[in-house]
């Protein structure tokens, strides 16, 4: 069972709420409201938000929002205290300053005691005005909204500030060639990180794994060694740090639709071939 109080009036550009989870079993539910942007701040349990590219799981003290057109559910394995508003973003926080998505159309953030105390505030303030309706009420509950968003954007700006130390290194590290203790044990060591935790970061921030990462510039690396020199297959494979040359061309295969030797055939046909050095 799952209490929730809410504004009476549902404005198509701010609606708010409190949705209380009572039941020890949890729930499971779909949001109907996908037009407008939804913020929420995690009071009390955890859960987690299921959108098209995945689960987003959250907890106490997390903030999150989730752009318009995102359809998504709500799934919790016990109590869960929420609150919630859905608005039109205006256009001055328009792109979102220092907070980018931790998934496709969503962005989250765990906020400091200090700081969840301050927008859980400003938050609860929101919502009463939105279900009070007292003369002025519109543009001081989007400021205190606002205001919660900004500090989102804030807290995620910091933590990326202090992720980015350890990023350099790792694509550094990454793009190394291969040697013999290469690992992404030691790669992850060597940030800092247990390998589970450097797999997470480094997938949020740049938006693939760290292998799919590595791949991705070795496979353009050979990309280039084939436009540009004559070298065999199997001597860009050494190159690119792949020492498999039959590996390499599935690989290649698979990244631009033909073995190496097709792709430079295709792209040489009719012209002077380039130098093998």
């Amino acid at each position: 069972m799952a209490i929730v109080t809410m504004s009476p009036f549902g404005d198509a550009d701010f609606l708010s709420g409190r949705t209380n989870v009572v039941d020890p079993c949890g729930q499971e539910w779909q949001s109907h409201w996908i037009d407008n942007w939804s913020l929420l701040l995690i009071l009390e349990g955890k859960g987690e938000i299921e959108l098209e590219t995945g689960c987003l799981p959250v907890v106490k003290q997390d903030l999150v929002l989730i752009a318009p057109g995102y359809p998504h559910k709500f799934r919790c394995p016990g109590p869960w205290v929420l609150l919630w508003v859905h608005f039109l973003m205006r256009p001055h926080l328009c792109p979102l300053p220092g907070w980018t998505e931790c998934q496709s159309g969503a962005r989250c953030c765990n906020l400091p005691k200090r700081e969840f105390l301050r927008a859980r505030s400003a938050l609860q303030e929101a919502c009463l005005l939105d279900l009070r309706r007292a003369p002025n009420w519109y543009l001081l509950a989007y400021c205190l909204l606002e205001s919660v968003v900004l500090r989102g954007c804030r807290v995620a700006a910091e933590n990326t500030s202090n992720e980015n130390v350890w990023l350099p290194l790792a694509q550094q590290m990454l793009l190394e060639p291969v040697t013999n203790d290469f690992s992404m044990d030691r790669i992850a060591a060597g940030c800092g990180m247990s390998r589970t935790k450097f797999y997470t970061a480094f997938k949020r921030l740049c938006g693939l794994s760290p292998r799919a990462y590595r791949e991705l510039h070795q496979m353009r690396r050979a990309q280039l060694l084939l436009e540009n020199t004559a070298l065999p297959v199997a001597e860009i494979a050494c190159q690119v740090g792949i020492a498999n040359p039959f590996y390499f061309t599935g690989r290649f295969r698979k990244f631009s639709g033909s073995a190496p030797s097709e792709y430079r055939s295709r792209l040489w046909k009719g012209k002077k071939q380039p130098p093998s050095r």
